[in-house]
């Protein structure tokens, strides 16, 4: 069974963190969009010139960042829905049952609904993970121009 305080702790810590990386992602994307916007522009008046790799990378980067992320949400959310309907199910049976159940079913219960909780307060931060991953790297790169 999960510990209820160690869960919630997990939780709190889990969207902190995720706040600090929402909040990096943010500022590391201003870096970027002010370093490419210049390319972009030399790019749209001399495109013969233009730095083709990075406007290239502008989108590859994107697509691949923005997949993965979206796997990683999909996949949280089938598993949360699984949980859910465990969940559900056990609010039910629990419910329409003609006799108290046992601690044993109680808490087998508790359990899945806290990590349906921790699960799906951590799915955002794992969605973000490749983002925020791509965009520190450009601005760590493209800091350095």
């Amino acid at each position: 069974m999960t510990d209820p305080m160690l869960a919630w702790w997990r939780m709190w810590t889990d969207g902190a963190q995720t706040a600090v990386k929402f909040w990096e992602t943010l500022a590391a994307s201003a870096v970027v969009i002010d370093r490419r916007m210049p390319m972009i522009d030399a790019g749209l008046r001399d495109p013969w010139n233009a730095d083709h790799g990075e406007l290239t990378g502008m989108v590859t980067e994107k697509m691949q960042a923005f997949t993965q992320a979206g796997t990683a949400f999909a996949t949280d959310m089938a598993r949360m829905q699984g949980l859910w309907m465990q969940v559900m199910q056990d609010a039910m049976t629990l419910g329409t049952a003609r006799r108290l159940p046992s601690a044993a079913r109680i808490a087998a219960s508790g359990g899945r609904a806290v990590r349906l909780t921790e699960g799906t307060l951590a799915a955002g931060g794992r969605a973000l993970k490749p983002i925020h991953a791509k965009a520190i790297a450009n601005a760590k790169r493209l800091g350095k121009r």
